[in-house]
């Protein structure tokens, strides 16, 4: 652990491994948050690439309930500036099981990429994890996609 005093700002950086990890497809991002479908309630993660999509770090942005997640807009963009990222994916779960969007993982996900083009990083997926499957909100070009 890295600990680097930033005036008032402490910084506190954990290195996992040397090797970076490039999230490339769908099943990368799947095969990375699976033990998602486990959980009883929705989590929702940001996951933060460089422009080479490169993993830069993730992060939990939400914990709701069984059937609904929200989250802090400001979180988000705070987290991409401080990470430099260049893009980001969504990804939550569904304990219903059911992996398709919702309205409210719509306009969270068109939320999201608003705030995100603002600070010009692309919101490049929004992954919903479910029992059974899974659902990519890009490849079933939901909106904003």
């Amino acid at each position: 652990m890295v600990k680097k005093e930033l005036g008032n700002l402490t910084v506190k950086v954990e290195i996992q491994d040397e090797e970076t990890h490039t999230i490339q497809t769908l099943h990368d991002v799947k095969r990375r948050y699976e033990y998602l479908k486990y959980k009883q309630k929705e989590h929702l993660y940001a996951v933060f690439l460089n422009n080479s999509n490169r993993f830069i770090a993730d992060k939990l942005i939400g914990l709701g309930t069984r059937d609904s997640v929200g989250f802090d807009l400001q979180d988000l963009i705070r987290t991409a500036a401080i990470t430099n990222a260049g893009a980001v994916i969504l990804v939550h779960n569904h304990p219903s099981g059911k992996p398709g969007a919702t309205q409210k993982d719509i306009e969270t996900t068109k939320d999201a990429n608003k705030i995100l083009e603002k600070i010009d990083v692309e919101l490049l997926d929004h992954v919903i994890i479910a029992k059974d499957s899974d659902h990519s909100m890009r490849q079933s070009n939901d909106d904003p996609f």
